[in-house]
């Protein structure tokens, strides 16, 4: 099992293990079941699970994000099996705000995604084009072993 996190603008957050990531988004999925139906759930349930946060979808995942909070983490009740979650919730907060920053200064988007956060494989991680994640219909990369051929590739771009 590989470690996971957060990753946008010029930072990289690691969260824990990649079930327990599984299991955050779980229990987001869970929450989201009683959102607004003009909350767009697949801005949190696909794009940030499996790809990547697309600018003009900001603020809208971070609302859904901060739904998903009120939901999960009642600041005077925390449920111990919630209270995990709260390093992901400030870790997504931290790579939104340096993704902006980011692209403020530098006129660059490093989008915000999940991503391995092992050496080398984050290396590796980092050579991915979006477009391989925009075209993406299989479980997360996260959530992959990485075979020969595709570090291979991945080392040669």
């Amino acid at each position: 099992m590989s470690m996971v996190g957060f990753c946008g603008g010029c930072t990289m957050y690691e969260v824990g293990l990649s079930q327990v990531m599984e299991n955050f988004f779980e229990a987001l999925r869970r929450v989201l079941q009683s959102a607004p139906s003009d909350m767009d759930r697949s801005l949190v349930l696909d794009r940030l699970y499996k790809r990547y946060v697309r600018f003009e979808d900001i603020d809208k995942t971070k609302k859904i994000m901060d739904y998903c909070k009120a939901g999960l983490i009642d600041v005077g009740n925390i449920d111990e099996n919630n209270a995990q979650f709260i390093r992901y919730f400030r870790s997504f907060e931290s790579c939104l705000s340096s993704a902006i920053h980011f692209r403020q200064a530098f006129g660059d988007y490093q989008p915000i995604k999940i991503a391995i956060t092992d050496l080398p494989w984050c290396i590796l991680e980092g050579q991915r084009s979006l477009h391989e994640y925009d075209q993406l219909e299989d479980k997360p990369f996260w959530l992959r072993a990485y075979t020969e051929e595709e570090i291979d590739r991945l080392s040669n771009l």
